[in-house]
């Protein structure tokens, strides 16, 4: 039987599987409402978020692109601090609505000055600034954003975050200058794939308003019709209902056992794999342990005769199914999940099969 070990999906833990197999209901009737305002106030718990949590039908990208088009306006000042392609994609969202949008790029593991982020924003009248929390392409964790929600918080403006493969995984909470946080459910909630959602607090629900009203985005993509609908117990467009479901049984998990439980079961999954998974043969992207995510391993695959691509092939084979790397020098990297169903046991043996695949090339023989 092959195991997930991607960045997403992942293998989802029981109680989203157990919760998948309730009845279909009508999404206008009132067990509809009960589950929405339940996975609502969940997710809301989650980050001690006073607001609100909007649930979506799509990816993580329908989230992102939702917080982008339903909160900034054309002409709006946004900087993006990125990592990789999901910070780059950002970029291009905030492009596409007309924004002016500034850079400020970072090699995988370097920390990012804040004193020019300090200067940018004030120089270029930034209104926004977008980050993802866990760059996924290089598995870079963005440790400074509690630090940088005070600076946004002090500038008078707000952070849009990326939260797409950090939520129940790494530290979140919603922080005082933090505009909107955007994830989903297939990745460390360790559910299915199919519901995504942004969570405002409730001054940013003010805001969604006025840009609906004054530069409507796509239907689809409007939070401010989501969150009419929501205080009615409804949705605008027919939603993901049994995926719904999955997702309030991954919450009750994740609530039952507590968040900062969650958060070390990742942080206890990467520290494997990070420390067996560092030799001549493979090793670490990045080297700075503050920002190594725990829910995304990306390792550098140092064999001359193995690339990245072969070595996800040979694993699938075996039955493991990693992620190889996204991005500049992709063929040289690969990405492992920490998230969902899996245990450290689980992670050992995948451990111990790339170090056998890659022995043996080093070696110049051919694995078993």
């Amino acid at each position: 039987m092959q195991r997930i070990f991607t960045p997403g999906p992942v293998e989802p833990y029981r109680e989203a599987l157990e919760a998948l197999q309730r009845p279909m209901i009508s999404h206008r009737s009132v067990e509809f409402k009960k589950l929405l305002a339940s996975v609502s106030e969940k997710l809301s718990k989650l980050v001690k978020l006073d607001g609100v949590s909007v649930l979506l039908s799509g990816s993580g990208t329908l989230a992102t692109e939702a917080m982008i088009y339903s909160i900034v306006a054309p002409g709006d000042g946004v900087l993006v601090i990125s990592y990789g392609v999901f910070g780059d994609r950002l970029v291009e969202s905030a492009s596409r609505r007309g924004a002016r949008v500034f850079v400020v790029r970072r090699n995988p593991g370097e920390p990012v000055d804040l004193g020019l982020v300090e200067d940018l924003v004030s120089r270029e009248k930034i209104d926004w600034i977008a980050v993802a929390h866990v760059e996924t392409s290089k598995g870079h964790r963005f440790q400074e954003l509690r630090a940088l929600a005070g600076l946004a918080e002090s500038l008078g403006s707000r952070v849009l975050v990326d939260a797409v493969s950090s939520l129940g995984g790494e530290e979140l909470v919603y922080w005082r200058g933090l505009g909107a946080i955007a994830s989903c459910s297939h990745k460390a909630l360790g559910s299915f794939p199919g519901v995504s959602f942004v969570m405002l607090p409730e001054d940013m629900v003010g805001r969604v308003g006025k840009i609906s009203r004054e530069h409507p985005p796509p239907r689809y993509l409007d939070l401010s019709m989501y969150v009419e609908s929501i205080a009615k117990g409804s949705t605008p467009f027919t939603p993901a209902i049994s995926l719904m479901y999955a997702l309030d049984g991954a919450l009750d998990r994740i609530l039952r056992i507590g968040v900062e439980k969650s958060i070390e079961i990742h942080r206890e999954r990467a520290s494997i794999l990070y420390r067996r998974l560092n030799n001549e043969a493979i090793s670490p992207l990045i080297g700075s342990q503050d920002h190594r995510s725990n829910t995304v391993a990306v390792f550098r695959v140092n064999s001359k005769d193995l690339n990245a691509s072969m070595l996800v092939d040979m694993l699938e084979k075996k039955g493991y199914i990693i992620a190889p790397g996204l991005g500049e020098d992709k063929e040289r990297l690969i990405r492992i999940g920490t998230m969902g169903g899996i245990s450290t046991e689980d992670l050992k043996e995948l451990s111990d099969e790339i170090l056998e695949i890659l022995g043996s090339h080093m070696q110049g023989g051919s694995p078993r």
